[in-house]
């Protein structure tokens, strides 16, 4: 199965010191080696809070299952992609869900 791996960190002080964003890519990596995932690309946002959806990363990654470029999306913990309550129904109802067809594996959750 083809999947894309997405990253984040909130804060630009995570990001300059590189210790958080390393340690995911190497997990999710991992992770996709361990359960024999083709992972196609890894995206992130460094700096950028889950408050909203509307991260330049995070649409890449929305856009490639859209294409169907990806099956899944493996994040390393599930409020790397958001922290709401409605925003997480929108990504089950139209990436993650039955009728939507694409697989979200969190590494940690």
């Amino acid at each position: 199965m083809k999947v894309i791996a997405y990253i984040r960190v909130s804060t630009e002080e995570q990001a300059r010191d590189g210790v958080s964003l390393p340690s995911q890519r190497d997990k999710v990596a991992a992770y996709a080696n361990l359960y024999d995932l083709e992972l196609v690309e890894t995206i992130e946002d460094a700096g950028e809070s889950a408050k909203s959806m509307n991260r330049p990363g995070l649409q890449r990654a929305l856009e490639l299952l859209n294409t169907d470029e990806a099956e899944g999306l493996i994040v390393v913990k599930l409020d790397r992609l958001t922290r709401s309550i409605a925003d997480w129904q929108e990504l089950i109802d139209g990436y993650f869900g039955e009728k939507a067809g694409k697989q979200l594996f969190s590494v940690s959750d």
